[in-house]
């Protein structure tokens, strides 16, 4: 998915400011999207200068003039053609799961703090959610509505919920397996110093590997 397609499903439903916009994609997308400011607006002129938007200005009394975005038919049917169109697979890049990947490099206790610090993040992100939820439907109930819109943002913020529900119980199960596995640091840090006898076997954690994937291996 791109911004593009993400400014053509939020005007296909009712007119916006790159304001507007800006603040939808902080706060209902941002569970699966993020865009800067400095992002969209240039997003907004291209799609404008390829017809798949208009624009008008609105006048404001003591407040400049402020740019009121509007779908065209042609942006309508370049939104549902995409819609249509089979999704591409995810390309995924997570930063913090690459430094995990390395972190044999620093002391088990640091790789322990920094699971436990990106943890608390992760909490601070659901907790985000839920409000953002709470929110929503207080909003929906105070006016009584609902429609196919409401309807599939739910199963979104449904699966961002899942999302970080899920990397916060694998902070808590990686914590836990390297503090059972703290001495693999001071083994790689003095091997040298080591007889081959001393070094830990895989058939030594392999219980602990055991409960740390539980049923994941399992068909």
């Amino acid at each position: 998915m791109s911004l593009k397609f993400g400014i053509l499903g939020f005007l296909s439903k009712w007119e916006a400011t790159g304001y507007d916009l800006k603040k939808e994609f902080d706060d209902f997308m941002s569970i699966f999207w993020h865009s800067h400011l400095s992002q969209i607006y240039p997003e907004l002129g291209r799609l404008e200068q390829e017809d798949y938007i208009t624009s008008r200005m609105q006048p404001q009394t003591g407040k400049p003039d402020k740019k009121i975005y509007a779908i065209t038919e042609k942006g309508k049917q370049e939104l549902i053609s995409w819609l249509l169109s089979p999704p591409e697979t995810p390309k995924l890049k997570d930063s913090f799961l690459m430094q995990v990947f390395f972190m044999d490099n620093i002391p088990a206790e640091e790789v322990i703090f920094q699971l436990k610090a990106y943890q608390k993040e992760r909490e601070q992100r659901l907790a985000k959610m839920k409000r953002i939820l709470h929110e929503r439907w207080e909003s929906i109930r105070e006016r009584n509505v609902m429609n196919s819109r409401i309807l599939m943002s739910s199963a979104v913020i449904r699966r961002g919920l899942e999302q970080e529900i899920h990397y916060i119980s694998w902070c808590k199960d990686t914590i836990e397996l390297v503090e059972s596995c703290s001495a693999l640091w001071s083994q790689d840090i003095e091997k040298s110093d080591l007889p081959v006898e001393a070094y830990i076997r895989f058939s030594d954690v392999e219980p602990l590997f055991k409960k740390y994937y539980g049923n994941l291996t399992k068909d």
